[in-house]
């Protein structure tokens, strides 16, 4: 993801869990649910805040830069971004009304793995998407023979490296996320109690 603070803000939330064969008392469901939809509203703002600013910034480099490659590569970029945005939309903001309808604790849980899905399946729709342009763009920026070999070898391969970090960061938090999930499969529901009692 472009922005790493919320995804350490989500690993801390999720390391936090000190007592992890515990079971979880309704209250703290309820805490961490709240939570939990704060940190991936704040989050998923700053990616579209991102993914305006690199539309944005493609733009401007589609217009003024010249040669085919260059063009290229930033239209495939203003294509990926707008394709990881209605992604990032589709994955994470839909409201599941059956599960908002259930118990906090059916609620906690399909917001963890709706989210566990999306960290996991970080490289198909996120990054994906955005290596064509990338790629091209850099190429073209390789060829343009400014930078010397070094320079170039770092153009293209420093992204890559990102690209490769973002991924092992999902990953980590989507097995993080599994984590949650299981304790919560793991402890029976309370129950509910009769009325007059």
């Amino acid at each position: 993801m472009t922005d790493f603070s919320d995804d350490m803000t989500l690993h801390t939330l999720w390391q936090s869990d000190t007592a992890a064969f515990d079971p979880m008392p309704v209250e703290e469901v309820r805490r961490r649910a709240s939570r939990l939809g704060d940190i991936v509203a704040r989050r998923n703002r700053r990616e579209y805040m991102a993914a305006a600013i690199v539309i944005a910034g493609f733009a401007v480099y589609a217009v003024l830069l010249p040669g085919l490659l260059f063009k290229l590569g930033s239209l495939l970029v203003i294509a990926g971004t707008l394709f990881v945005s209605w992604q990032l939309t589709r994955r994470t903001s839909r409201p599941d009304p059956a599960a908002e309808a259930a118990d906090i604790r059916s609620y906690y849980r399909a917001r963890l793995v709706r989210e566990e899905h999306m960290l996991s399946r970080v490289g198909r729709w996120y990054l994906a998407p955005l290596l064509p342009g990338m790629l091209l763009f850099m190429t073209a920026q390789a060829l343009d023979d400014r930078y010397g070999m070094v320079g170039s070898t770092v153009l293209i391969g420093g992204p890559l490296l990102l690209f490769g970090a973002i991924w092992l960061l999902n990953r980590r938090g989507a097995a993080l996320l599994r984590r949650q999930i299981a304790r919560i499969d793991r402890d029976p529901p309370a129950p509910v109690p009769e009325q007059g009692e």
